[in-house]
């Protein structure tokens, strides 16, 4: 028979085999939960609005069908919800807001399967903005190379969204006035509203979720809303005018803040920020006045023309720009997101709806694992953690569009804001902390003294820094440390006499002895504090402690202030600028640290060694984590930081020496700088990159503040940078899978790794880090109380805590106790190093995907590792040199040419090492009291480098699920909240997981066809199809994370 034929029906068995397989399990899954509603239980009714056929109608009510309510309709309709959306007005709006959505907003459109919303209306991408100073400076702020924001109308883009919502036959969209919430017993159960022909109607259902925009008459049952209005954004439409630059819009900060961008492709709007409660009226002719005399003469000139024509045109516009803080209280049955819960200055152009397409995908991704919403009080306690998690998204947008609107709207007579509009512009046009090593690469560079490259300029500063108080004079030795020349300007350096700043609590020592300057608060007759006494207004007392290795200080303020603090005297020049930068964004951070500080202090907590607010719990650990590799010392160091009391327990505290995990993807590079997140550290400015950059998009697609990070675990040791791999397909053709321009992956000793993250997190005073090996888990009434160990000694000991986590790797002997694992070994990979060997292009790995699939990427400056698939349960033996003769005989052919004579060599060497590619599906089952993540939780092949990428992301989402958390001592609460752990992170875990076979396929072979197969492989296929961009037929192109 034709060997082609032979092949097709393989492929036809396998992928008949899989469609069985997936259909039973998916069978399983409905009857063990009657209540998930799917499309076979839906019907169309007689009046062409589909309602689903379950007792009872509706899950859930949205009210509003705007962006945010649209969006969520669609996205909680896919999961199988039954929704009623009511909206006041269902025709097209239209308003000069709302019309530019920025990178990250598509990214979240995308996650929700609604990035077709955004094509064929005309709208037009946008991959930078010129932004343009009072002097006509510019700089330009560019998206990286794969993403862009779009420009669109606003009214066609919603109709869009409606459209793609009402076409699910799960959703109901019906035109109404919601009237008011109907409560019962303090739930709300649904709505009152009027429809479109005056009837008077009630709407019920389990959830009422309210998205009903900026002009919400609902919300006021919801929180206390405190709204502002600073000022009115006018609009503005340039019609039939080309803007200079293709997909380039403006940001203008000059005395007036301005916005321009297209919507489309012979319109370009124009909003224009009018400080003050009223602006200019419109009908008097007032507001036409003040465009052409105030706003246009700070127009840049190839804008001029077209904006005095378009004021003449007369069709200007107003709206108010609305700020409002979130402040929700918890309501049993009902829900706000987007405008209705947080407003924010329209200055940054789209960042509104970004928020509320970030609140819509992480409120789909906690509804996910449920399937009853019946039980109020106990979905309103478990959506308390969404204002944690929306947090990162939340805060660096409003932020950003607070401090653009605070410092550059306000007027030039005020010195010091004068100076911050320089600062942040400046800034600006160094293109920010992404741009800081290009530019210091430019100048002469010397080592400081503790090898850190700093500039070589004679007699230059490099900061100046206004005020040396506890901040200033700390900063400045802090910074004179790493190298940088410091100038301190203090108005008074006599002794300073103050009666607050005389007390530091523990977290504030910990971070003073992080700078080297504990001793400052030695030799000043400062006294130790270990605990308050709260007494309260009964005379009943309680105690709050510090932990037992901590303690605050209390002594003069004086006292303190500057003793010990180096003040660099450099003779010379100074660069005002960027002292100027220093002392805007410290200045900052003392804003930022005191908010965050009043949020604590709400609480009736006991502060940990850091200075983070936990509850007093019994006993000296919150956490046992088992096992210390790069999942488990990760683990630790970001719960550490969070404050929990962390015991890491490792059979092996020497370095490792493996052949995988020496390759980190983009993704986990992100990841990893994730967990070095510390509020106290936030770079204000930073926010704008990360808003319009999209620097820190991860896979979940929060547009997080970059933080100072932990990636200094990745620096020093030889770590290889990589920016692209060159896939390398059986007939000899190549292609090129690249990380956006501001990403890369990194290639390193995974020794060396480990050791770095472990003693990052041993350096924290809360992780106790001890070598043992655990021999069972501790249970008593059905929960896990801690874990039986023997240390290096051979004494055996046993360990309590209120939550073990175990995270001991691939061969974890502890995983069988919290699930049925069933491990696959399809092959094994057969590692090499390739020594004093440089690949042909610089920062680049290899794929090569023939009949054997191999991986090649640096791990130092002078060994690349090769990494060889050899399908199988048993490779070829190492010792007899059958190993030796597979790969020169069978991999070596395929190897391309420009690595064949350095993959002979390594053979040569004899340095041949295996180790099996082990596959185990995540299948735990919930236990009180422990948890598992990484490799002890779910194994993939190794043929992506995806596992320490999974296994960072598992660390993020676990150390976000803890973090609203104070205690941990309710196991079986605990339990319950973390069941949505397994759901949340899908977005990275499909890129990761699949069988050897699968990968083969989708790596070798063309795009499955649609048709003659079951839509379901497809949808299974999707995540594959998404990371490696696929076209039907084709090659991979361009993203790989």
């Amino acid at each position: 028979m034709d060997s082609k034929h032979i092949f097709g029906g393989v492929v036809a068995a396998f992928l008949f085999g899989f469609v069985v397989l997936y259909s039973s399990r998916r069978r399983e899954k409905i009857k063990a939960s009657e209540k998930t509603p799917t499309k076979k239980n839906l019907k169309s009714s007689g009046n062409g609005v589909c309602r689903s056929n379950f007792a009872g109608n509706t899950d859930v009510v949205i009210v509003g069908a705007g962006v945010a309510g649209s969006a969520l309709a669609y996205a909680l309709a896919k999961d199988g919800w039954r929704l009623h959306v009511i909206e006041r007005d269902l025709t097209e709006p239209d308003r000069i807001v709302g019309e530019f959505l920025h990178a990250g907003g598509c990214i979240k459109l995308a996650e929700l399967g609604l990035e077709d919303c955004l094509d064929g209306s005309d709208s037009q991408t946008v991959f930078s903005f010129a932004a343009v100073h009072k002097d006509g400076k510019r700089s330009a702020i560019s998206y990286p190379s794969n993403a862009s924001g779009r420009g669109f109308h606003h009214g066609r883009f919603v109709q869009k969204l409606r459209e793609k919502a009402a076409s699910l036959p799960n959703v109901n969209l019906e035109q109404g006035t919601v009237t008011s919430l109907v409560e019962e017993n303090g739930s709300i159960k649904g709505v009152l509203y009027k429809t479109k022909a005056g009837q008077e109607l009630a709407a019920s259902a389990s959830l009422t979720i309210v998205c009903d925009g900026c002009f919400s008459n609902l919300r006021s049952n919801l929180c206390s809303p405190k709204i502002e209005v600073p000022s009115y954004s006018v609009g503005l439409v340039l019609e039939d005018y080309d803007l200079p630059y293709a997909n380039r819009a403006y940001f203008i900060l000059k005395d007036t803040i301005a916005i321009v961008y297209p919507i489309s492709s012979n319109e370009i709007r124009c909003l224009v920020d009018v400080p003050g409660p009223k602006p200019p009226s419109i009908s008097t002719g007032e507001m036409a006045s003040y465009l052409k005399t105030v706003v246009a003469p700070q127009m840049p000139p190839e804008l001029y023309n077209a904006f005095i024509c378009a004021i003449d045109k007369g069709n200007i516009r107003t709206m108010p720009n609305r700020i409002m803080p979130e402040s929700s209280y918890p309501t049993p049955g009902a829900f706000l997101i987007g405008d209705s819960l947080n407003m924010r200055h329209s200055v940054t152009g789209g960042g509104g709806m970004t928020v509320g397409l970030s609140d819509v995908v992480l409120l789909r991704d906690l509804l996910r694992p449920l399937n009853d919403l019946s039980n109020a009080a106990s979905i309103c306690n478990y959506l308390e953690s969404f204002c944690v998690l929306r947090k990162p998204s939340a805060f660096a947008i409003n932020t950003l569009a607070s401090t653009l609107h605070t410092v550059f709207s306000s007027s030039d007579q005020d010195p010091a804001r004068k100076e911050m509009k320089e600062a942040f512009f400046n800034y600006l046009s160094l293109g920010g902390i992404k741009a800081s090593e290009k530019t210091r690469t430019k100048k002469k560079l010397k080592s400081s003294g503790n090898g850190v490259c700093r500039s070589n300029f004679a007699g230059n500063t490099d900061v100046i820094i206004v005020g040396a108080g506890v901040a200033g004079s700390a900063l400045a030795y802090a910074l004179a440390k790493d190298g940088w020349r410091v100038h301190v300007i203090e108005r008074d350096l006599t002794e300073p006499d103050r009666i607050v700043g005389e007390f530091l609590h523990a977290g504030g020592c910990i971070k003073l002895a992080e700078l080297g300057l504990e001793d400052c608060l030695d030799g000043s007759d400062s006294q130790t504090v270990f605990s308050f006494a709260a007494v309260h207004k009964d005379g009943k007392r309680s105690a709050i402690s510090y932990p037992s290795n901590a303690s605050g200080r209390g002594f003069h303020h004086g006292r303190s202030s500057g003793n010990g603090v180096c003040r660099p005297n450099y003779a010379g020049n100074t660069d005002k600028k960027n002292g100027l930068q220093a002392t805007f964004l410290f200045g900052f951070v003392v804003l930022y640290s005191s908010r965050r500080q009043k949020t604590r202090t709400k609480k009736n907590l006991k502060s940990s060694g850091n200075g983070v607010c936990r509850s007093n719990l019994g006993g000296n650990t919150d956490v046992i984590i088992v096992g210390a590799g790069v999942a488990g010392s990760a683990l630790a160091y970001a719960l550490a930081k969070d404050g929990w009391r962390v015991h890491v327990i490792e059979r092996d505290l020497t370095e490792p020496d493996r052949i995988v995990g020496e390759f980190l993807q983009a993704g986990g590079c992100m990841k990893l700088a994730e967990l070095g997140l510390e509020g106290e550290e936030l770079l204000a400015v930073e926010i704008l990159l990360n808003i319009l950059s999209v620097e820190l998009i991860n896979n979940y697609s929060y547009l997080c503040p970059t933080f100072r990070v932990v990636t200094d675990c990745l620096d020093g040791s030889d770590s290889q940078t990589v920016f692209s791999f060159a896939a390398v397909h059986k007939d000899g053709k190549r292609s090129a899978i690249s990380y956006p321009s501001s990403a890369s992956g990194r290639g390193f000793h995974h020794g060396r790794f480990v050791q770095k993250l472990r003693e990052k997190a041993a350096s924290l005073p809360n992780v106790k880090l001890e070598q043992g090996t655990v021999t069972s888990l501790v249970e008593e009434n059905g929960s896990i109380k801690g874990v039986l160990y023997k240390t290096k000694a051979g004494q055996e000991l046993a360990a309590s805590a209120s939550l073990t986590i175990v995270c001991d790797g691939c061969f974890s002997n502890l995983r069988s106790n919290l699930c049925s694992p069933k491990i696959e070994v399809p092959s094994y990979s057969v590692g090499l190093v390739l020594e004093d060997y440089n690949l042909p292009y610089a920062n680049r790995a290899y794929f090569i995907l023939k009949d054997t699939i191999s991986i090649a990427y640096p791990i130092s400056s002078n060994e690349i590792r090769c990494l060889v698939d050899v399908p199988g349960p048993q490779p070829p033996s190492i010792s007899t040199g059958e190993m030796a003769s597979y790969l020169k005989t069978v991999v070596a052919p395929q190897m391309p040419a420009e690595l064949y004579n350095a993959f002979i060599c390594a053979i040569d060497k004899g340095n041949i090492r295996t180790m099996p590619n082990r596959i185990m599906p995540a299948s735990s089952y919930p236990t009180p009291g422990a948890f598992r993540i990484g490799d002890s939780l779910n194994m993939r092949h190794s043929v992506t480098g995806g596992g320490m990428t999974v296994g960072l992301s598992d660390v993020v989402l676990l150390r976000d699920l803890l973090k609203p958390l104070n205690d941990l001592s309710n196991a079986a609460s605990i339990c319950k909240y973390l069941e949505s752990f397994c759901v949340l992170p899908n977005g990275i875990r499909n890129k990761y997981i699949g069988k050897h076979p699968t990968h083969s396929i989708l790596f070798i072979g063309s795009g499955p066809s649609e048709e003659g197969n079951e839509r379901s492989i497809l949808q299974l296929f999707e995540p594959w199809r998404r990371v490696l961009r696929w076209t039907d037929g084709s090659s991979a192109s361009s993203s790989l994370y």
